[in-house]
């Protein structure tokens, strides 16, 4: 009876499910400037034709210099591989839901951009524009500079 436990908790123990990756980058407002608001995020939506095994979202908070890191389920697990559309929501606050940036960028139809996650990426960066009349904040980049390889505009 033990030696069926052991071989059933060793099996359950490697099976470690459907490859994730850590997926990052920047979005930032074509001027440069970071987009600001009392909520800023990035959303992934698994695309229609997405052959991922799990077909879950992921998101991820835009910090103050324009980064971005995506999760599943909890901060730091990753996105599931597949083919994703990509959304942003920029807004007032929580409890105020005035939009800060086009509306296009909220709809995967129309946001322009696609990701396919099949390896960890850290180099994605999303331009996306503002309402007329908002302004983002400049951001501190160090010299870093994501550079726009994964991204893909429809």
């Amino acid at each position: 009876m033990s030696l069926t436990c052991l071989v059933v908790a060793v099996t359950v123990g490697c099976n470690r499910g459907p490859a994730m990756y850590q997926v990052s980058g920047r979005v930032l407002y074509k001027d440069g400037s970071v987009p600001k608001g009392g909520v800023a995020v990035v959303r992934l939506q698994p695309t229609t034709e997405s052959t991922a095994e799990i077909r879950k979202g992921a998101s991820g908070g835009i910090a103050p210099d324009g980064s971005f890191e995506l999760f599943t389920r909890v901060p730091g697990d990753g996105v599931y591989e597949g083919q994703y559309d990509v959304t942003f929501l920029v807004q007032k606050g929580v409890m105020d839901a005035t939009p800060l940036i086009q509306a296009k960028y909220m709809n995967p139809q129309t946001s322009g951009y696609n990701v396919t996650v099949d390896r960890d990426i850290d180099d994605l960066k999303f331009e996306i524009e503002p309402l007329p009349g908002v302004s983002g904040s400049r951001a501190s980049t160090n010299g870093a500079q994501a550079s726009g390889v994964r991204p893909t505009r429809g």
